[in-house]
């Protein structure tokens, strides 16, 4: 088979090669996005079980200060009783300051009350939006992983498909370690593995290539890989490049004929 079909079979698994790469990505990336939502949800069922710990902390201590405040009232009440009892000036102001201290103690007490009754309730409430949340999340994370498990076997279907048609150019013409090669050159060159050249300039990595080099890749005698960017090289003649060839040419043979005219090997007897 002449160079140029071969040039043509590699361009059709290039397309090949390049939807086969594209299916491997998406199937790569989607367990990915299924992972970050997961993720998330494993955050909020923390951050959940973190606050009701805390709630229940502040549960705890609210009964603790409702038991104290009990006690005040009930060592306030007491003490007020006992005023009907006093008989000395002594033993009345010892019972007032006893009183005045419960009282101060009760109320102290009372206003921690309401401040842990608050505090319980604001645990309630971010509790509840935790478990909105949790739920929310959940269905999307059944959802999300239902819709994976469904797209992931399709790929993986197509992806067979695709691969079996890459292996199906393996033959006389595409060798199985040019196959080889130029899988991985497609895959690390995004797609591009087989260019053109015009002129004398690599259309992948447009550099300026030697005049014999290029002169090699337009005999199309056999497969010349750039040895700049490693992609397999083939001669396209569009507008201006045959020009453009031809005045490379001409001026490296100028240049090797003035340098000829300019050296005279004759100058340099006297030094031999």
């Amino acid at each position: 088979m002449e160079e140029a079909e071969v040039f043509a079979k590699l361009n059709q698994l290039q397309e090949k090669l390049t939807e086969r790469f594209s299916l491997e990505e998406e199937i790569v990336k989607l367990p990915r996005d299924l992972r970050v939502k997961q993720e998330l949800l494993d955050k909020i069922n923390k951050e959940y079980i973190e606050e009701n710990d805390k709630s229940e902390v502040a549960k705890d201590e609210l009964k603790s200060l409702r038991i104290q405040y009990d006690d005040a009232v009930h060592a306030r009440e007491n003490s007020e009783k006992q005023m009907e009892l006093i008989n000395t000036q002594r033993e009345f102001e010892a019972l007032e300051k006893e009183i005045k201290d419960a009282a101060s103690k009760e109320q102290s007490l009372l206003k921690q009350v309401h401040a842990k009754e608050k505090q319980v309730n604001e645990f309630s409430e971010h509790l509840t939006e935790k478990e909105q949340l949790m739920l929310l999340q959940t269905n999307e994370v059944n959802a999300e992983s239902s819709k994976i498990g469904n797209l992931l076997t399709t790929k993986k279907a197509l992806l067979n498909k695709v691969i079996a048609a890459c292996e199906g150019y393996i033959g006389n013409d595409i060798s199985e370690e040019l196959f080889i090669k130029f899988c991985n050159i497609v895959k690390n060159k995004k797609g591009k593995g087989i260019v053109p050249i015009h002129g004398l300039i690599c259309q992948g990595c447009h550099i300026v290539l030697p005049i014999q080099f290029v002169n090699d890749v337009r005999s199309q005698t056999q497969i010349d890989f750039c040895p700049y960017c490693s992609r397999i090289l083939y001669y396209e003649d569009v507008e201006g490049a045959e020009e453009q060839f031809k005045k490379h040419v001409e001026d490296a043979d100028i240049e090797d004929s003035g340098l000829a005219n300019f050296v005279d090997s004759s100058e340099f007897d006297d030094l031999l």
